[in-house]
């Protein structure tokens, strides 16, 4: 009788059933998205600097200081391109027969835009003021580069000393108030040429006090 000594077979290991990886694929779902959100923000972004671009427009702008109640020329004058602000009108470039030949009616920087309420046919002096010329030292006015075309100066009348040089002054200078119209080099080293606009009323007196050199200009800072 023969024993069968043989071991008993062995049942193989079941294999491994695979787990199906979603994680990819959400992956690239979540990259394909924000490549089609980065594509459309880009695309707005785009429609709206083409819009922009699209609404400026040439306007008129001073190349340089013009003063107040100087004549505009044209080489006064630069073109520029912006856009449109809400509650100006600024004058097209197109139009710039409208403002050569004007008078300013404020004093103009450069750069600013120009609109026609800055602009006039009326000559300065207004009605009712007069142009007096001024020639001053450096030792009657201020600093040349302190003042400017539109600035508003006094004129203090030099009292006449009656009673010697060391005599005390009991009454207080009289001043009267100017706004500068231009200003240039005078003929004479030293001597600055400032034209004001004065009240008509004041014009022969400051006239007459300039001529006999009896006059200080003073910055007023009010």
């Amino acid at each position: 009788m023969s024993v069968n000594t043989s071991a008993p077979a062995r049942a193989l290991p079941a294999a491994p059933i695979p787990v199906p990886r979603t994680a990819p694929r959400r992956r690239s779902l979540a990259q394909g998205a924000l490549a089609v959100l980065l594509i459309i923000v880009g695309a707005l972004t785009a429609a709206y600097v083409a819009q922009r671009i699209g609404g400026t427009h040439d306007y008129l702008a001073m190349a340089r200081p013009v003063g107040k109640g100087a004549q505009i020329s044209r080489e006064d004058l630069v073109v520029v391109r912006v856009n449109q602000a809400v509650g100006l009108r600024p004058i097209p470039a197109a139009n710039a027969a409208q403002v050569i030949g004007k008078r300013a009616v404020m004093a103009l920087v450069p750069g600013t835009l120009l609109t026609l309420d800055q602009v006039t046919e009326t000559p300065v002096p207004a009605p009712g003021h007069q142009l007096i010329g001024l020639a001053l030292g450096e030792d009657r006015m201020p600093s040349a580069a302190r003042l400017s075309v539109g600035a508003q100066v006094l004129l203090v009348v030099v009292p006449e000393r009656t009673g010697g040089p060391d005599a005390p002054d009991l009454v207080p200078p009289r001043t009267v108030t100017a706004t500068i119209v231009s200003l240039s080099p005078g003929t004479r080293s030293g001597r600055t040429v400032i034209n004001v606009e004065v009240a008509t009323v004041d014009a022969p007196s400051v006239a007459a006090l300039a001529a006999a050199d009896r006059i200080v200009l003073a910055l007023d800072g009010s």
